[in-house]
């Protein structure tokens, strides 16, 4: 009976289970925890950190002066670039943030909110990267990461790893740089302050109706040498004070609320219905097709075997290959995935459509061994006449 099950129903029993495990794992459970996974890092970034806003071009001074004023709690300056980086051998043009101002580092995201792994050592030239960096160059952690910086290329070495800063496109990158190497980039610059500031403020109105209103970016005033005449640079001047500037400011709080939504598990119960009904139908197949029940009856009932495990093979093999089929699609799908899924994404609703498939395996088992009893009757009601 082994034999008979395996040339005419395992073959069918395994790719029942591998397509099952492959409709369900490509069309709709992965395809939902991707969608959870893109709405995690398009908040990620606004929810776990402690930035309030992001203020354009200040000034040195500036940095100095505005904590603790004007709503103001902590401010982290930094120099923005796109620039070619080398890394795991490869030449990837990425957004870098450099940084003389490490006190506060905490309030951005390269935060341990959103840290996924770290050396365990410290390095002397340390570099903090997105999640993407290190997909899209194949790098790890203490890899070495070099980039140019003013005329000279710095190397560092790969410190931890965050989940991916998508307030830039393809992530972004953080680097702490020596007063010198600030120099060096002051030097080659036309303003005389930081790209940017993430700011993280102690009464947000407050900061808020600051930013909008009386903020000035003061890295963008040029030096009275770089102009030939009083006149000139009092334009300049001028242009600068009298401007408005909330157009440029970036409120967190107003887009982790335009970005906030929830992920409809509609798809996950189309694949729980569909694998049910597809495991139930195969059986039903099967039976309908009378091979077996014919096998049963002129081969094994008249001679007194017990059939019962026939069904029940089928029963464990069905189970085992879509297991391993399903967790293998997905292990390999998550693994190879172009954007970082967080674990929160991975939830109890990939557990719905293999329960269904158990509770599918049960029913036509019964219904199998339902058969099975009907066939004894009949055999034994012959029997006796």
């Amino acid at each position: 009976m082994t034999g008979y099950w395996i040339r005419h129903r395992a073959l069918l029993s395994i790719l029942l289970s591998a397509v099952i495990a492959g409709i369900t794992g490509l069309l709709f459970v992965f395809p939902f925890i991707s969608q959870i996974a893109d709405n995690y890092n398009s908040q990620s970034v606004y929810k776990n950190t402690s930035i309030d806003f992001i203020a354009p071009e200040p000034s040195f001074e500036q940095i100095s002066e505005l904590p603790g004023s004007n709503g103001i709690d902590k401010v982290f300056p930094f120099f923005l670039t796109k620039t070619a980086v080398n890394a795991g051998g490869k030449s990837r043009t990425t957004t870098v943030l450099l940084s003389d101002h490490f006190e506060n580092v905490d309030i951005t995201m390269y935060n341990d909110k959103r840290l996924i792994k770290k050396s365990d050592s410290d390095f002397d030239n340390s570099i903090l990267v997105d999640w993407q960096f290190c997909k899209d160059t194949s790098t790890d952690i203490g890899d070495t990461v070099s980039l140019s910086i003013g005329d000279t290329t710095a190397e560092y070495k790969i410190y931890a790893i965050y989940e991916t800063n998508t307030i830039y496109e393809n992530g972004a990158i953080l680097a702490q740089i020596s007063t010198e190497q600030k120099d060096a980039i002051v030097q080659n610059s036309q303003n005389t302050g930081y790209s940017q500031m993430y700011i993280s403020a102690s009464d947000y109105n407050t900061c808020q109706t600051y930013l909008t209103k009386d903020y000035r970016p003061m890295g963008r005033l040029k030096d009275r040498d770089r102009f030939d005449s009083d006149e000139q640079y009092q334009v300049h001047y001028d242009a600068i004070m009298e401007s408005g500037y909330a157009n440029e400011i970036t409120d967190f709080r107003v887009r982790e609320n335009s970005l906030d939504k929830k992920v409809s598990p509609l798809m996950i119960w189309i694949g729980t219905a569909l694998s049910a009904v597809l495991v139930i139908a195969f059986n039903v197949v099967m039976a309908k097709r009378g091979s077996e029940k014919g096998y049963f009856t002129k081969h094994c009932i008249q001679k007194g075997q017990n059939v019962k495990p026939y069904y029940t093979k089928s029963f464990i093999c069905e189970l085992l290959c879509f297991a391993v089929a399903y967790v293998g699609i997905l292990f390999l799908k998550l693994n190879t995935s172009a954007t970082y899924i967080p674990k929160k994404a991975i939830g109890i609703e990939i557990s719905f459509i293999p329960a269904a498939v158990l509770v599918a395996e049960i029913i036509s088992l019964s219904m199998n061994n339902s058969m099975i009893k009907n066939i004894i009757k009949k055999e034994k009601a012959k029997a006796k006449k």
